[in-house]
């Protein structure tokens, strides 16, 4: 009889001790601490600007930390131009359209550029004026997110 219930009490103790360790999964928000963007923007006096644009976060609490921009302007007049910049960025809502969203990127030379997030996988360069820079097809122009290739390049299905 004391032998039936040390086994019931070890089996209570057990489902115990596994009802505590499955205990509420809270769902985990990673910051994404770098994204990158790239694509060819508009270029009034050259066949447009490659633009590779990086964000950086805070990793703890996802805010804007800094960016850095480099752009190489196509068969621009003197040859290729190279500009690289680099700064704060900040997040925005519009005064006009309060839903609207709005990085404001603001180097340390230079004058501010502002971009709005377009469907979580790019972002549209806007003009003086709040409109989104157009394309030669008259497209509003886009810098594609980049998401980092992880597979190995030199393995095989044969591995």
């Amino acid at each position: 009889m004391r032998t039936s219930k040390l086994k019931r009490l070890s089996v209570v103790g057990c489902l115990a001790l596994s009802a505590c360790a499955s205990g509420p999964q809270t769902p985990v928000d990673y910051v994404k601490v770098t994204e990158r963007f790239t694509g060819t923007l508009p270029c009034q006096d050259c066949r447009g600007v490659d633009t590779d644009l990086i964000l950086k976060r805070d990793p703890i609490t996802g805010a804007p930390a800094g960016f850095y921009l480099h752009e190489i302007r196509i068969d621009a007049p003197g040859g290729e131009r190279v500009n690289t910049a680099w700064g704060k960025w900040a997040l925005h809502r519009d005064v006009n359209d309060f839903q609207r969203q709005l990085y404001a990127l603001q180097p340390e030379v230079g004058q501010t550029r502002i971009f709005q997030p377009v469907d979580g996988t790019a972002l549209e360069p806007l003009d003086a004026q709040g409109d989104p820079l157009r394309d030669s097809e008259g497209e509003p122009a886009r810098l594609e997110r980049v998401t980092p290739d992880l597979t190995l390049a030199n393995s095989t299905a044969d591995d």
